[in-house]
């Protein structure tokens, strides 16, 4: 988990409800959210899942089986680890974000949301043009982030 404070898509969360997600599913869901590294990737498994959120480990795996369904998290999930999907995904910088959905080797499996049609970024190729503009600037370099103090351990 990185503690950067991470920059999310807002035109595709103001889509989640479409998801239609039960509580289980959206509690797991938000778990994943704040626990996961730039770019999507959260390591946790569904027995720390169960117990943060007070509730069976088999409940964890139907929801995060619901969130596959709906391809929120990647239907492939290794032991201990789950890909939230790219759009749905936090990253360090706003540049990040368009620069990982851009890259034609990031993989954008599709959402399936029930009764809804998701609108996946405009264009022919799902990685382009989103009605967010990560650099209202128009190029002007982002200022470095301030050295954080050194910290001594009293003793």
């Amino acid at each position: 988990m990185s503690d950067v404070a991470l920059v999310r898509n807002p035109d595709m969360f103001e889509r989640l409800p479409d998801a239609g997600l039960g509580k289980t599913a959206r509690d797991v869901f938000d778990i994943l959210q704040a626990r996961q590294e730039p770019a999507g990737l959260v390591r946790i498994t569904q027995k720390e899942l169960a117990q943060r959120l007070g509730i069976t480990v088999p409940s964890v795996s139907r929801a995060i089986g619901d969130l596959k369904d709906r391809g929120l998290v990647h239907p492939r999930t290794v032991h201990g680890k789950v890909q939230i999907h790219p759009l749905f995904a936090a990253y360090e910088s706003a540049a990040h974000m368009v620069n990982h959905l851009k890259d034609q080797s990031t993989h954008l499996w599709p959402l399936n949301f029930p009764g809804k049609t998701v609108p996946l970024p405009a264009g022919t190729d799902p990685r382009s043009g989103t009605s967010f503009d990560p650099d209202p600037d128009g190029g002007e370099d982002a200022p470095l982030p301030e050295a954080l103090p050194t910290l001594r351990l009293a003793g």
